[in-house]
């Protein structure tokens, strides 16, 4: 294959532990300590499944990131995960997760906050 080539796009990851699951869209409110390398590591948690989110916005005030992110394409429980995920990376103060599509998830609200 020569440098010009395209290389053929992959496919989502399915969630094999929540096959029947609907998919959401979600919504991650992140609270962070502003550190150079922060929004690629969260971003990261997406990119290895294989998810590209819908939207990005980042807020810096002071010595705080606020992320809001927003994807479709995933299940409530792959979101949990990944929200689990970003809850366990250094600087990230604290991770709020919630669904957008309010027939999928009824109103659920999860809070997750480092100790």
């Amino acid at each position: 294959m020569s440098n010009v080539e395209s290389t053929p796009l992959t496919v989502a990851r399915p969630d094999v532990w929540a096959v029947n699951n609907v998919h959401v869209r979600a919504h991650y409110q992140i609270l962070a300590e502003a550190e150079p390398d922060l929004l690629c590591r969260v971003l990261n948690l997406f990119a290895m499944q294989y998810l590209i989110p819908q939207q990005v916005s980042v807020l810096q005030q002071d010595e705080t990131l606020m992320l809001d992110i927003q994807l479709d394409g995933l299940t409530w429980h792959r979101a949990q995960v990944i929200s689990e995920k970003m809850r366990n990376l250094i600087n990230v103060c604290s991770v709020v997760l919630e669904s957008l599509e309010a027939e999928s998830i009824s109103a659920e609200r999860v809070a997750l906050t480092a100790g």
